[in-house]
């Protein structure tokens, strides 16, 4: 069957399996696009909040293929769009900015929406904390809103800042951060190419587009003399994140992503690199390894329980927000590791955070405890390196 010109050629043909997979921790399906605007602002906010993930309107909750009737035609497309964004701006607060496109399969359309994780801790819907927990968008408790709040502080403070505390640098540490960001999605596309993978890694770029842009049109970024970097930056960003695919574009996507990196790299060396740290982020690097070694040792005890309870995504999920962290922590150019030991931080990182797109089979458990062994062996490594670091703090101690 023809794909029409407004549909996106991948999702169409990825559409299939992603109903097939049912709905779970990324996943999320809707009939209808709703009247009532909270069910769906409910499920944006939680996505927001907890991780990125993609809800298919259009699907029922069984994966059956429904179909929206307001895809037919372009005025009809823009409403549902338009009713979209009136949403993540008005309903959601604070406002996030998904990636929406159509996909037909059958002759029935749908709405693919891919919802970035957010830069801040809690998302609202008409003032209730959400969170997504496997199938379920639901509020937050008051205890999981302040846990969350407790991470996003630690995970601030585990970003090494600016010694200075002025704006031109403040600006800087906080360009450092959406910087690493898209080399990590970078050298991870080839693993990402497929869906819904492949959409939310261009999500994360659409969202640093965005979040470039904004920085760029500051004052101080302008006084800085580094808004039009910024803004070239974003575009070159934007560029492969909204690349119409098609059969064969694989090639061009790279180029883009290609294109991008290098121009990611070039603003790193010149602005970020250089930048003297605090005086804790040797502290702070230390910290994170440490937390993250008991982290993984804790979900490693809780895996079996999770697999038997069905909770594999959970695993799964936990351990690439950990990988993330790591894979952060990895780019930035701290004494307290040497360079052949924060390169095993960024691999351990890397494998941890691309565990999340380890797909389940039918196959007797066995990709089920391919799961668990690379859990179990990034949480051996990771004790290492916490070995390295405390080691290396006792000799900086005592050195001084």
């Amino acid at each position: 069957m023809t794909i029409p010109e407004w549909a996106d050629p991948t999702l169409s043909r990825d559409l299939p399996i992603m109903r097939a997979r049912g709905e779970n921790q990324d996943l999320e399906y809707i009939e209808a696009f709703p009247s009532n605007v909270r069910e769906l602002a409910k499920e944006v906010a939680a996505f927001a909040t907890s991780n990125a993930g993609t809800i298919i309107l259009g699907v029922s909750n069984a994966g059956d293929l429904v179909g929206l009737e307001e895809c037919d035609s372009v005025a009809a497309r823009d409403q549902l769009l338009r009713r979209l964004e009136g949403i993540c701006r008005g309903t959601i607060k604070p406002s996030i900015t998904p990636v929406a496109k159509f996909a037909v399969e059958s002759g029935s359309a749908v709405l693919v929406v891919t919802v970035p994780k957010g830069n801040e801790p809690v998302y609202y819907c008409h003032n209730v904390p959400y969170l997504r927990h496997i199938t379920e968008s639901r509020p937050a408790e008051p205890h999981e809103v302040a846990e969350l709040i407790r991470g996003h502080l630690i995970a601030q403070r585990a970003t090494p800042r600016a010694a200075s505390d002025s704006a031109a640098n403040a600006l800087l540490s906080e360009l450092g951060h959406i910087l690493i960001t898209i080399l990590i999605y970078a050298e991870e596309a080839e693993e990402r190419m497929l869906n819904p993978w492949l959409e939310l890694w261009r999500s994360e770029y659409s969202y640093a587009a965005s979040e470039l842009r904004e920085m760029g049109a500051q004052d101080i970024a302008v006084e800085e003399g580094i808004s039009e970097q910024l803004l070239q930056l974003a575009e070159a960003v934007d560029e492969a994140a909204t690349l119409r695919l098609y059969l064969g574009s694989g090639e061009r996507l790279s180029q883009l992503v290609r294109s991008a990196e290098e121009l990611t790299l070039r603003l790193k060396a010149s602005l970020i690199d250089g930048l003297p740290l605090d005086a804790d982020a040797a502290v702070v690097m230390r910290d994170l390894i440490l937390t993250s070694s008991r982290k993984l040792s804790n979900l490693v005890d809780r895996s079996a329980r999770l697999v038997e309870e069905g909770r594999i995504e959970e695993v799964q999920t936990e351990a690439s927000d950990v990988g993330m962290q790591l894979l952060q922590l990895s780019y930035y150019k701290i004494d307290l590791l040497s360079e052949t030991a924060r390169s095993e931080l960024r691999d351990v990182g890397r494998r941890l955070h691309l565990l999340e797109t380890a797909r389940v089979y039918m196959d007797g458990g066995e990709s089920v405890r391919g799961i668990l062994a690379e859990v179990a062996d990034c949480e051996k490594a990771a004790e290492r390196l916490a070995s390295l670091v405390e080691s290396a703090d006792r000799s900086r101690d005592s050195d001084g």
